[in-house]
């Protein structure tokens, strides 16, 4: 076990000595009791489960953090509307018209 991981099981343990909690469901306590009585490594497992499940949902809550972050940054840049010429057309100059429909001829009108 590493040093953080010491840490982390230290604290998890010292909050459940700080729980206080007089209204246990009677019938939850005595399938915890059994169940655990039957399997020793039961508070073993539960507490890497609860270690694993808290990184992850600090984990989680960075990452979001992050990505809202990313979001406010993104809404405060100016709209720039992608270029079908990439960028390649941004002149100064009116665009070109479009070229004039050939004259009809006369054998198309008859």
């Amino acid at each position: 076990m590493t040093p953080h991981e010491t840490a982390l099981v230290t604290i998890l343990l010292e909050r459940l000595k700080k729980t206080d909690s007089p209204d246990k469901d009677p019938e939850a306590e005595t399938l915890i009791r059994h169940t655990t009585a039957e399997q020793p490594d039961a508070a073993y497992y539960l507490v890497q489960t609860v270690l694993i499940q808290d990184l992850s949902l600090h984990a989680a809550q960075n990452r979001i953090a992050e990505l809202e972050k990313n979001l406010v940054e993104t809404k405060t840049v100016p709209f720039l509307p992608h270029s079908f010429l990439g960028g390649l057309s941004t002149s100064n100059e009116p665009a070109p018209r479009a070229a004039a429909p050939p004259p009809e001829s006369a054998a198309a009108t008859h």
